[in-house]
């Protein structure tokens, strides 16, 4: 790795909108200097062989062989005449190896890492050992990647800029069209056979389950078999959170916190929404209508249940390529809820954003070279080659073109060690790019037809909840705001369970509401609001 030059140090100084290398062949961008050994157009990239050392993190559950000897690798250094270094860490190892080399002082030239991610706060806007890769450097040096984020009609990477202003990073992003996560699925046989109409709202939703607990729904002369709704308390997209929307609150992934209509910050476990569900979900404890392991099971377990195919009602990701394609996926359909203003519903909107992907450290003397090189793994068949294989591979890897001149992926994941760098590569496809040259499969088409179905039925929220993970903080207030959640998340998992199995009181509600005062909840929403209040959001 490369030792940081008192010059290189001096430029971190800098402020950050005149950040610049000063290492070779890179000035200032109002100097005038031309870049050596450089062509911004076409290629090679150089005329001069350079070699850049790369950082590459993977996930543990990978398994590849050197990524110098990579037919796509290979082809990537022949075309740019940039050879790459690599040091390749496993994602258990990462954090650790991580900080050792930035306290080291001896760092790589880039650092390749979706899979995980760098703190960029912690090392790009306070210690400012990567450079800030604002529009005007990929505008000028990546043009696969300007182009795919100007054709989108929201800009995927508004949430990569930091609390300083600038963004540290190369977005990565694998688009998928879609608009919202979890959907609501129905027992359509149950249905058909018990001759039920299908309910609007959360009243005629209950009186549906007690037909399914007791009129023998499954017709197999047992009416005590059904399980009319399943899922658990904390079962990812099987859990209570993804039900909330039923009751107007578009919960978040993650947090319990959600944006309302007017961009306003709500706490969602005090919520009246919130309340009624726990109610809700009581009644259908108490009446048996429930999996009664709803409190202990978790996501594994849900889904050995639903592949069983004995589930009236569910909440989840979609039907098809999930863990119960030989259960449930046979008997269910989609359920679209009626909003109405007795009967709100909200569902959580899911946006297209990219995640970080790639970054350069101040000790890169090549940082126009460098950009190029990314944008050149984005090059339509070098990206997908990089993550799923080589072009009419016949080994279970790889992808080809349609007649049409669409890429169709062959990759069935059955290869144990790859020869290629699988989804740890920069890939970046926003959901318009893809549609131009990628054949969905699908339960890609699947997902998306639910998500315009919801969207159609105006059920989806105004503004998205990802906008709070995507709202500039610094890494302090990350720090701060990561310890009161796991305080909330601990309260909130522990009364919502108490609440489903012995019910809610005026007194019990009380109590759990004041439970937050002493978290000091207000400043934690605040610290939330004052950051999107920054963001021009439309």
């Amino acid at each position: 790795m490369r030792k940081k030059s008192t010059a290189v140090v001096l430029a971190a100084a800098m402020a950050a909108s005149v950040f610049s290398m000063c290492g070779t062949g890179f000035a200032t961008e109002n100097s005038g200097d031309e870049v050596e050994n450089f062509n911004a157009t076409g290629y090679p990239i150089v005329n001069e062989p350079i070699t850049l050392k790369v950082m590459f993190g993977i996930r543990d559950v990978d398994s590849m062989i050197d990524p110098s000897e990579m037919p796509a690798v290979q082809r990537l250094e022949e075309e740019t005449g940039i050879k790459l270094e690599w040091e390749v860490v496993k994602g258990s190892d990462w954090s650790t190896k991580l900080n050792l080399m930035f306290a080291s002082g001896e760092y790589p030239d880039i650092i390749l890492s979706p899979n995980p991610t760098v703190d960029t706060e912690e090392y790009g806007v306070t210690q400012q050992l990567l450079i800030p890769l604002n529009d005007d450097l990929t505008s000028k040096y990546m043009p696969n990647y300007t182009e795919r984020r100007a054709a989108e009609d929201e800009d995927p990477c508004v949430g990569l800029k930091k609390s300083d202003g600038n963004i540290y990073s190369i977005g990565y992003l694998v688009g998928q069209n879609i608009d919202t996560n979890a959907h609501f699925f129905m027992n359509q046989d149950w249905m058909d056979r018990l001759g039920l109409e299908t309910p609007d709202n959360v009243d005629e939703l209950l009186n549906v389950l007690r037909k399914f607990k007791s009129e023998d729904a499954d017709g197999d002369g047992d009416p005590n078999n059904e399980i009319p709704l399943e899922m658990g308390v904390d079962a990812a997209f099987y859990g209570v959170r993804y039900l909330l929307p039923l009751f107007g609150i578009p919960c978040s992934p993650d947090k319990w916190i959600y944006m309302d209509d007017d961009k306003n910050v709500q706490f969602t476990p005090t919520q009246e929404g919130f309340r009624k569900c726990m109610e809700w979900l009581h009644t259908c404890y108490e009446e048996g209508l429930v999996d009664p392991e709803i409190i202990s099971q978790d996501i594994n377990t849900v889904e050995a249940k639903l592949k069983e195919g004995n589930a009236g009602f569910f909440t989840a990701w979609r039907l098809k390529a999930m863990g119960f394609d030989d259960g449930v996926m046979k008997t269910c359909t989609l359920y679209t809820p009626v909003s109405s203003d007795d009967y709100p519903v909200s569902m959580y909107r899911y946006i297209e954003r990219a995640k970080e992907g790639a970054y350069i450290t101040i000790a890169n003397q090549y940082v126009p070279q460098s950009l190029r090189l990314l944008d050149a793994m984005l090059d339509t068949d070098m990206m997908y080659s990089l993550y799923y294989g080589e072009e009419d591979a016949d080994d279970g890897t790889g992808w080809k073109n349609d007649d049409n001149g669409k890429i169709t992926v062959l990759n069935n994941g059955s290869v144990d060690v790859k020869n290629f760098l699988d989804c740890n590569t920069l890939f970046f496809g926003p959901g318009k790019y893809l549609d131009s040259v990628f054949n969905w499969p699908e339960q890609r088409i699947e997902k998306m037809d639910y998500c315009k179905a919801y969207d159609e039925a105006g059920i989806i929220q105004k503004y998205s909840d990802d906008y709070l993970d995507l709202a500039p903080l610094t890494s302090q207030q990350i720090s701060d705001l990561s310890l009161k959640e796991t305080d909330i998340n601990n309260a909130v998992s522990e009364n919502m369970a108490t609440f489903i199995t012995e019910g809610v009181t005026d007194d019990s509600w009380n109590n759990f509401v004041s439970l937050f005062d002493g978290m000091d909840v207000a400043s934690y929403v605040k610290t939330y609001q004052d950051a999107i209040d920054t963001m021009d959001l439309k």
